[in-house]
């Protein structure tokens, strides 16, 4: 952690707001065209940075709660002779998610030009509107992020951001909001390439209905308030009764009457009222909308998306997300945007109550930089290959994700495997350090007993959930980041916690040494193992293992493997019955019994962790070698043994067979996962089918076995 400190600036927000949940700011200044002109800038949660209406940036990087990482941004180049506007748009959510966190509103901002500071706020220079166009009022988009985005844009819209006469808009009154801890940003600027609307593949027409009788509001609008008294918070986010615009209902009552196939060049579009159009991407892809859009009416649109096509049209709910997007126009022409983020291959234009036409249907690509590394090798593998850069790119912005879609979450487990590509790709663990570090920065985390690490962060988890295994995958991640950096200092700062983490986990210790009756989420895969975690679940018990050998070799702590090895031994003698190991014992008259259920999961953990080699278990290795895989439903072989899923079952099957080197199958392996995954959308994914995210950070780990074996220049 470095510190950064502004030269001028001060933390401001409008007075007496800072609190208010989904409050929308845009600060303006204006300055003169200089040879080096630089804006230093960081915010509570997200903002976005134009120059004379023109896209910048999207920021700040993520960081833990209470530290803010800054951005320095050079704008020279969008500069003109005249005068120039910035302006910074700046999103304060105030609500609990695993995206942006639940802090008070704030920006910090100041335009350096030739070394002198010519803008600052708290300061001079800036002055502040309220976004008054985006709806405050609205409600989640999902359980993971904040809000849906509607809008409601008139002709004097773009006044602030573009025009030097702003007579007539309303500014409203700053106030300083205290010291905060500025940190440097630490990582690499991306660039934001627009990635346009490849052809129209359907049209049709639509209708409204009426279904909000239906829908199970009380649950999906009224759960923002509710409270969690583990840590004395609420949800967050506005009751039915608050909302001006409720686009569940909205978005639930169109009603799609007619809808046919087509094959039109999106360059150009126009859509009838009560008609739409639905546009189809090269590949799944992520960024903010962007789009000019005329009419001669008042008009409505509504955009809803997703990564693939359900039935042939948009199941824009499918992963229990609301992905959908609202603009209310007075008549006339408009570059229209949305301010976050969002993932699709396909996005449906409905035109509500006048025709609408549309230029320059595109998406803003927000994600890591293009590699210079390339794939040589076989078609196929060279499409798995590229899906693959495709899902680390979009899934590596500031900090890892698990999806850029439903969550944009910092998950533990998910950063193991990314982690290894960044360093494939970048040949830097930039991303790494800080996702790490932010874990390591808070004193505590609200609603998380002592000791133990959030499941995702930078996030909030007032319902005190959390998953034990991923503070076990936090120490396998943090071993193989001081093998790729050597970085002392950031080992120095974890050993406290990881330190603390482990007594935690010594509470739970049965007469055994393993683990017993963890608390909260016990997750071990996508499948039936996450069903067989109590009372002794032996692939925990197994990462358990393997993560006290992992902090022995970081710290030169003898007793800590001596303990592994005790555990490791604990399980093959309980839970292997020959050919394999028994996912989990249950608590009977105070003796452990095997519950006698076996999963595919379980077995890969045991090679994974090292409870199992090929030399001490040959028979077991030789069966998941020959007969598991991609192929074993169609072939009915063990059927006793329930099946594996992507996440993280099969792709630890995939690291075992790379750990010994089993190539040959492994590439095998890899096609029969991937392939139809890379053809479809471009992305590899979450899980075996299409219930999960399609484009899934984790997922990106293909590049490392493919780098292994030699293919990957």
């Amino acid at each position: 952690m470095k510190e950064y400190k502004f030269r001028s600036a001060k933390a401001v927000w409008e007075t007496g707001t800072s609190a208010v949940m989904n409050r929308w700011l845009v600060f303006r200044a204006e300055i003169k065209k200089s040879a080096d002109v630089r804006i230093a800038l960081t915010g509570s949660c997200a903002y976005v940075v134009r120059v004379n209406g023109d896209f910048v940036a999207f920021g700040p990087a993520r960081s833990a709660h209470g530290y803010f990482r800054v951005d320095e941004l050079d704008i020279s180049k969008y500069l003109n002779d005249s005068i120039n506007i910035v302006t910074v748009t700046v999103a304060g959510y105030n609500v609990c998610s695993f995206y942006h966190l639940d802090q008070p509103s704030f920006l910090t901002a100041e335009i350096i030009s030739c070394g002198k500071v010519v803008a600052a706020t708290g300061r001079s220079g800036f002055i502040c509107r309220r976004f008054t166009e985006h709806e405050e009022r609205v409600h989640r988009y999902s359980y993971q992020r904040t809000f849906c985005e509607v809008y409601n844009m008139n002709a004097d819209s773009d006044k602030f951001f573009k025009d030097a006469d702003i007579s007539g808009v309303e500014t409203v009154s700053l106030e300083c909001v205290g010291d905060k801890n500025y940190i440097e940003r630490e990582c690499e600027y991306t660039l934001y390439p627009i990635r346009t609307a490849k052809k129209i593949v359907r049209r049709g027409k639509f209708a409204f209905g009426s279904h909000g009788h239906e829908m199970n509001l009380s649950r999906q609008i009224t759960l923002p308030r509710r409270y969690y008294p583990v840590s004395g918070k609420c949800y967050g986010g506005y009751k039915l009764s608050e909302l001006t615009t409720c686009s569940a209902v909205y978005t639930r009552n169109v009603d799609t009457v007619e809808i046919h196939d087509v094959d039109e060049a999106a360059s150009d579009l126009t859509v009838k009222s009560g008609e739409f159009a639905v546009l189809e991407f090269e590949k799944n892809t992520t960024g903010a909308f962007e789009f000019d859009v005329s009419c001669d009416k008042d008009a409505t649109i509504l955009l809803t998306f997703d990564e693939m096509l359900y039935d042939g049209d948009i199941n824009f709910r499918r992963m229990g997300v609301y992905s959908a997007i609202i603009f209310r126009l007075k008549a006339g022409k408009y570059s229209l945007s949305t301010f976050e983020p969002y993932t699709c291959k396909y996005v449906k234009i409905h035109a509500v109550a006048s025709d609408i036409k549309i230029e320059k249907f595109g998406s803003r690509f927000f994600g890591a930089n293009m590699t210079d590394r390339k794939f040589v090798g076989d078609d196929e593998l060279c499409e798995i290959f590229d899906a693959a850069v495709e899902t680390y790119r979009q899934n590596t912005f500031t900090a890892f994700l698990d999806c850029p879609s439903r969550e944009r979450a910092g998950w533990l487990c998910d950063s193991f495997f990314t982690a290894r590509v960044e360093k494939i790709l970048t040949g830097k663990s930039e991303i790494e350090h800080n996702f790490l570090e932010n874990f390591l920065l808070p004193d505590k985390f609200d609603g998380l007993p002592d000791g133990v690490l959030p499941m995702c962060y930078p996030g909030d988890h007032y319902n005190g959930s959390y998953i034990p295994n991923w503070d076990m995958f936090y120490v396998l991640e943090l071993e193989e980041y001081y093998q790729r950096t050597g970085d002392d200092e950031l080992i120095s700062l974890a050993k406290p916690k990881i330190y603390k983490m482990l007594g935690y986990f010594e509470k739970f210790e049965n007469e055994y040494g393993l683990l017993e009756k963890l608390e909260q989420w016990v997750f071990v895969d996508w499948s039936k193992s996450n069903e067989l975690t109590q009372d002794v679940n032996f692939p925990t018990n197994m990462l358990y293992a393997m993560t006290l050998e992992c902090a022995a070799r970081m710290f030169g702590d003898t007793a800590l493997s001596e303990k592994a090895a005790r555990i490791n031994k604990a399980v093959n003698d309980l839970s292997y019955v020959g050919p394999f190991y028994c996912d989990n014992a249950v608590r009977q008259d105070g003796k452990l019994v095997l519950s006698g259920q076996f999963t595919e999961s379980c077995q890969n953990y045991a090679f994974f962790c090292g409870t199992a080699t090929p030399e001490s278990r040959p028979e077991l290795f030789k069966i998941l070698m020959d007969d598991f895989g991609p192929e074993r439903e169609k072939t009915g072989k063990w059927s006793e043994v329930y099946t594996a899923n992507m996440f993280i079952g099969n792709y630890i099957r995939l690291e075992m067979m790379s750990k010994y080197g089993e190539d040959e199958k492994l590439l095998e392996n890899i096609r029969g996962y991937f392939l139809d995954m890379a053809r479809t959308t471009g992305t590899l994914w979450e899980k075996v089918d299409i219930n999960g995210s399609l484009c899934h950070g984790f997922a990106s780990h293909v590049i490392y076995w493919l780098d292994k074996m030699g293919y990957v220049k």
